[in-house]
């Protein structure tokens, strides 16, 4: 079952996090994603142990066609639990209700290498946009 992150459940959630991506932010950063309208970090528990979670985050504009839209990262399922269909579910839930409060599309971006997430998100829907992504760290 999806849920929405709980401020309690933090912990587990950093621990997935840090399994699934080698780390992460400290405790006191997530806090305030827990509070945010703008953010909304959705996951599955077996127990009280998070195995899965993914992250939305609202862009609320106008000026494209395909906006007001959703962007999707931190698709996380902990290795134990991959491949029972924990991060298709929590994708097709975050899909539904984009639909329903009519959201135009949902964007995520995805490492080149990680050929199983690029199965799922196609098997979903998704394609490969013509776009380059830029970074700068700062």
């Amino acid at each position: 079952m999806v849920e929405i992150l709980k401020p309690k459940d933090l912990t587990s959630y950093k621990t997935l996090i840090d399994g699934c991506f080698g780390s992460s932010n400290d405790l006191e950063r997530y806090k305030k994603y827990c509070e945010n309208q703008v953010y909304t970090i959705f996951v599955i528990k077996d127990g009280n142990e998070i195995v899965g979670s993914a992250t939305q985050y609202i862009i609320d504009l106008f000026t494209f066609r395909f906006q007001p839209c959703l962007m999707i990262f931190n698709v996380a399922v902990k290795a134990d639990y991959r491949r029972k269909g924990i991060a298709q579910e929590l994708l097709e839930y975050i899909i539904e209700n984009a639909k329903q409060d009519g959201y135009n599309s949902i964007s995520l971006t995805c490492l080149d290498d990680a050929y199983s997430a690029h199965k799922l998100y196609e098997s979903l829907g998704f394609k490969k946009a013509s776009s380059i992504k830029y970074d700068l760290y700062l």
